[in-house]
């Protein structure tokens, strides 16, 4: 055993082992995205329009207190959840910075809450194919929820 005059002997150690790197070619899938729900929506009428179908999808970045929505900042991504169908010229247009109230305020001037409606999706869409409910059935019962929520608007 060596010694160092000013601190006593040096304690043996046994060399440290290298953690091997995980073998995980795939990291796993945040909770909060759903692709199921997000393929389903891409078959839904748009929310703003009716056309169907949307081919697309926006989620919604606005937060709100009552449907517990965090603030989504510049650059982040909200949940799957908060996602509604609606067609690649009025996610264009409805994210326009610069028109009164943003995006808020565009889904205001059409009388539509898309969080409301975005909540109702993903709810009904979860508990059906939890159930195990073919594709065809849950799309039907999704787009009556966008035809009702459309029917309020008017």
């Amino acid at each position: 055993m060596a010694i160092r005059p000013w601190t006593g002997p040096i304690p043996k150690t046994k060399p440290s082992k290298k953690r091997k790197p995980s073998r995980r070619l795939v990291p796993p899938r945040s909770p909060l995205e759903d692709p199921d729900h997000l393929r389903l929506l891409l078959q839904l009428p748009c929310l703003a329009s009716g056309e169907t179908p949307a081919g697309a999808y926006a989620h919604i970045h606005y937060p709100s207190a009552l449907l517990s929505k965090p603030v989504t900042g510049t650059g982040m991504l909200p949940e799957d959840k908060w996602a509604v169908p609606l067609k690649a010229w009025f996610h264009t247009v409805s994210r326009n910075p610069d028109a009164p109230g943003g995006e808020e305020g565009w889904w205001e001037r059409r009388g539509i809450n898309p969080l409301v409606v975005a909540t109702r999706l993903h709810a009904a869409s979860v508990t059906l194919r939890d159930a195990g409910v073919s594709e065809a059935e849950i799309v039907k019962r999704l787009t009556a929820i966008i035809i009702a929520a459309r029917a309020c608007a008017c």
